[in-house]
């Protein structure tokens, strides 16, 4: 699973646009996607057709409610989309978390503890360098930064790459960036002169794909679809179809920085023929347990025991066959964020899988 956020702090450089028809096209390509509107404005919700009445849950509840996570909140656009909405309540977040502890952690715990069956994640941040957009950068392993055709997007590319070292410096948190030259006419000289500058100054960092100025990509937005479902043939489709492949494409060389030991526990637990070893990455808890159809969903579970380098981590004998499970931490009841493989349950929610075989 690949985290990506969009960000730049200049406004109107398509953060959103390419935020939304990034999102559908990966989609139409097959891949399971999650964005999230991360933007007060909630301009990439408006962008795939839902409004504030289509929501009760949003991205300002992952943020400020532990027990609501991405499954409790998405909103399906397709089988293979879903939408955390945003409003304008997201705006309060920063001044209710204010002085709270671990504040810029906030979504990335969320998303830890969430069921992410996801290929994609793509967040969607406000045109600022706010706490909204440090909870973005530190809960992704990778940032797309697009770029109009002005010498104030230069220069906010060099604002946010400055961010980027702060978190490297300051949090040990690294991320791979992508610049990407969005709503280009690449016609006038002066535009050339830009694309020119670009290359040499981030030519390792610089995206092959080019968003060309269009209108239809206006148009789609006003008519709350992606481009390439508005108009497949127009040269915004185009785009986004190039730009979705060149991501792809990215998998087979790219080694994206893991946030701690997210990477290696992403696949849930691991099966041997000495059993089944589950691992818990709840730094804060009190205590950990895991539940499930092996022990009649107990209430109490079977405790997992802290490591030195604080991992829960418990060895069960299962039987052959498919268990599901949830984690007890500190008495809530949580799906395996390190494990894709879930099971719709009753409640509306998911249960991780285990197949012992």
């Amino acid at each position: 699973m690949r985290v990506v956020a969009l960000a730049n702090q200049k406004g109107g450089c398509g953060k959103t646009t390419t935020a939304t028809n990034l999102a559908s096209t990966l989609a139409q390509l097959e891949k399971k996607v999650l964005l999230i509107d991360n933007d007060p404005q909630g301009h990439a919700t408006l962008a795939l057709g839902f409004h504030d009445r289509d929501f009760t849950l949003s991205t300002s509840d992952l943020y400020l409610t532990s027990d609501i996570l991405v499954e409790d909140a998405f909103l399906e656009v397709n089988p293979d989309l879903h939408l955390v909405p945003a409003g304008i309540e997201l705006s309060g977040v920063e001044m209710i978390l204010a002085r709270e502890p671990e504040k810029e952690m906030r979504l990335r715990n969320n998303l830890r503890r969430s069921a992410l069956p996801y290929d994609y994640v793509l967040i969607d941040c406000p045109p600022s360098v706010s706490l909204l957009t440090f909870n973005a950068l530190l809960a992704c392993g990778e940032v797309i930064i697009p770029v109009d055709p002005s010498g104030y997007s230069l220069q906010a590319v060099g604002k946010i790459r400055e961010t980027i070292a702060v978190l490297r410096e300051k949090k040990g948190h690294d991320l791979i960036p992508h610049i990407l030259m969005s709503n280009f006419d690449t016609r006038p000289r002066y535009v050339r002169a830009v694309m020119d500058e670009l290359d040499e100054l981030y030519d390792d960092e610089l995206l092959d794909s080019v968003i060309h100025h269009t209108v239809k990509i206006k148009e789609a937005a006003a008519s709350g679809v992606p481009v390439t479902l508005h108009d497949p043939e127009s040269r915004g489709a185009f785009d986004f179809r190039r730009l979705a492949r060149e991501i792809l494409d990215q998998e087979v060389e790219l080694e994206v920085v893991a946030l701690d030991h997210w990477s290696a526990l992403l696949h849930g637990p691991a099966v041997s023929q000495a059993g089944v070893r589950f691992e818990a990455d709840f730094p804060h808890a009190r205590t950990v347990r895991v539940t499930g159809s092996f022990c009649d969903w107990s209430a109490k579970g079977l405790p997992l025991n802290k490591r030195e380098d604080g991992l829960w981590e418990c060895h069960l004998d299962l039987a052959q066959g498919e268990h599901q499970y949830r984690f007890i931490v500190d008495g809530s009841w949580l799906p395996d964020p390190h494990n894709s493989r879930t099971v719709a349950n009753e409640f509306g929610g998911a249960n991780s899988l285990v197949v012992v075989t």
